[in-house]
């Protein structure tokens, strides 16, 4: 009996040592809530909202119907109705289509008298999850105008597809992904080397020594961020060398402009680093943030593994806090669809912002703690 309330004893003070670790009880209860809310509600692999751009040369009943039913459809929004067929390129080149709609010459006219209409559909193929499920839906749609069809016109009638694909012909797996695993690799190594790296010094006692130095905060951040950064660029380029070498994704546009963006990228993953250092006082407090917290809503939230078309619209809002969604986005337009970097602008802005606030709180909370 007296062992039995020794070992209740050991089993209480266990408990209490949990109850009162507000970190445990943060990985314990909420990760498991956010993985199934996320997973469960958020995350899905159908699309919705895919971009259609229109080219309907006929302009006749039946391709009104169809652009009509598009409409109707969770599925698609259509963006554009193009005037010439030069005018396709540009779409996509703008962003304002993820696929495009070809009708044939007098399409409802082939139906009624020959049976048959013809409809191209060209397809981004930079992510191809979002290509892949695009055709599928189309298809799927076709397929229930065709039926109505044979309720009106008994005679057999077919709409003949053909499939497109820019950008990403062979619909390789490693187009889409690449740009995705080098946002990932470059978030989770600069930020966690940094964060780990600055509370290690604390742990030990050796930060004391900098912070009693005539050396202004801004140079002792500036001098613990500067060997990583020239380290991150090492691994950006053994990146960039295995995926054109190894995967055989090309780089279809400038080097240098996916180079420079990189680097701004390393830029803003190592300030996180830093930031997250301030708040800790632990290495493992520091790795499990740099870890846990960075990468689920990297790898979840980034469009790397599923589209951000298909998620509820506050999830979408919140991709617009994930450095990476950005990278990613600006990597794939370069590097898949070889476009220049005025069409990444808007995310190089982001990212510029994002640098700017996180370094001016570091610098905030580094000062405090002098």
């Amino acid at each position: 009996m007296r062992d039995l309330k020794r070992f209740m004893s050991f089993v209480g003070k266990e408990f209490n040592h949990i109850l009162r670790d507000s970190r445990t009880l943060m990985v314990l209860l909420v990760m498991p809530v956010v993985m199934i809310i996320l997973f469960g509600f958020a995350l899905s692999t159908e699309i919705k909202d895919i971009k259609v751009a229109v080219y309907d040369p006929s302009r006749d009943a039946a391709t009104a119907r169809i652009v009509s039913q598009l409409e109707a459809s969770d599925y698609f929004t259509v963006t554009a109705m193009l005037q010439d067929d030069g005018d396709i390129l540009h779409a996509f080149m703008d962003n304002r289509a993820d696929i495009a709609l070809v009708f044939g010459e007098e399409f409802n006219y082939s139906l009624v008298h020959e049976g048959v209409g013809h409809l191209q559909v060209i397809v981004d193929g930079t992510n191809t999850n979002v290509g892949s499920m695009a055709v599928f839906y189309i298809n799927r749609l076709l397929s229930d105008y065709r039926q109505e069809l044979l309720t009106e016109m008994p005679r057999g009638v077919r709409i003949e597809t053909s499939s497109r694909m820019l950008y990403n012909p062979q619909m390789k797996s490693a187009f889409n992904f690449v740009p995705g695993v080098m946002g990932m690799i470059l978030m989770l190594v600069c930020a966690m080397m940094t964060s780990v790296s600055i509370v290690r010094e604390k742990e030990r006692g050796t930060m004391e020594v900098l912070l009693v130095s005539p050396v202004k905060p801004f140079s002792v951040i500036l001098s613990k961020a500067i060997p990583y950064f020239v380290i991150s660029a090492f691994v950006l380029g053994i990146i960039i060398f295995l995926s054109v070498f190894l995967l055989k994704v090309p780089i279809s546009g400038s080097l240098v402009w996916v180079v420079l963006l990189s680097l701004l990228f390393i830029m803003v993953s190592l300030s996180i680093g830093i930031l997250i250092s301030t708040l800790v006082s632990k290495q493992e407090v520091a790795i499990l943030i740099s870890g846990m917290v960075l990468m689920l809503p990297t790898i979840l939230l980034s469009g790397m593994l599923f589209p951000i078309e298909g998620m509820p619209k506050a999830i979408q809002y919140c991709t617009y806090l994930i450095p990476a969604r950005w990278y990613i986005d600006a990597s794939r337009v370069m590097m898949i669809q070889g476009l220049g970097i005025k069409y990444c602008l808007g995310s190089v802005a982001v990212l510029s912002g994002f640098l700017v606030v996180i370094v001016g709180m570091s610098l905030l909370k580094f000062k405090d703690r002098l």
